[in-house]
């Protein structure tokens, strides 16, 4: 079972042609107290938005709210990251213009052309799971099961995500990260406008 993420490329190049690792970030707010967080988001459920580049958020154990999204397809930490991050919790939590951040950090995850998931096979019994493009916690349970599943012989439920056609990014090496700069800034204008 191979789940490298955005870092499978040193041990299945094949697979890492159809990836692109890009960095994304998350504030955690200093502790907001039961009663106030449960006022942001009574169900503690987790929450993404729909646009290209979401915005993602839930409440901590703490009782912090932990707010994601800002994206770099550079590869290089945007500059006052908690202040940009904020920034945008700021325009979906008003309320939340005096309180302190905490945390911010950052890491990288995978995403697919298509930002649908990547599943499927390099020998019969050699399986791969990658591209959840920022949906992982959402889908990494049912991968997980339709994983073992398919382990266990029955493969039926896990080949249906591996027909999925998933394409390599273009530009090869040295342009495949231009290029997706390029057009994520189109995206971008997108969701602003």
């Amino acid at each position: 079972m191979l789940c490298g993420n955005a870092y499978i490329g040193a041990v299945a190049p094949a697979l890492a042609r159809r990836i692109l690792g890009v960095g994304t970030y998350i504030i955690a707010t200093e502790p907001l107290g039961e009663e106030r967080a449960r006022s942001l988001l009574p169900a503690n459920a987790a929450v993404a938005d729909i646009n290209w580049i979401l915005d993602y958020f839930r409440r901590s154990q703490d009782h912090r709210l932990l707010f994601g999204g800002r994206v770099s397809y550079s590869s290089v930490q945007p500059p006052r990251l908690a202040e940009s991050i904020a920034k945008r919790m700021l325009r979906v939590f008003p309320a939340l213009e005096q309180v302190k951040v905490d945390y911010a950090w950052g890491g990288y995850l995978d995403i697919t052309m298509s930002r649908a998931p990547d599943f499927g096979r390099l020998a019969h019994n050699v399986f791969y799971l990658q591209g959840f493009s920022g949906h992982g916690v959402a889908l990494a349970g049912l991968a997980g099961k339709l994983t073992a599943e398919a382990i266990a012989g029955t493969a039926e439920r896990f080949d249906v995500f591996g027909r999925f056609p998933h394409r390599d990014f273009p530009g090869g090496p040295l342009f495949r990260r231009p290029s997706l700069m390029l057009a994520m800034l189109y995206y971008r204008l997108r969701d602003v406008l």
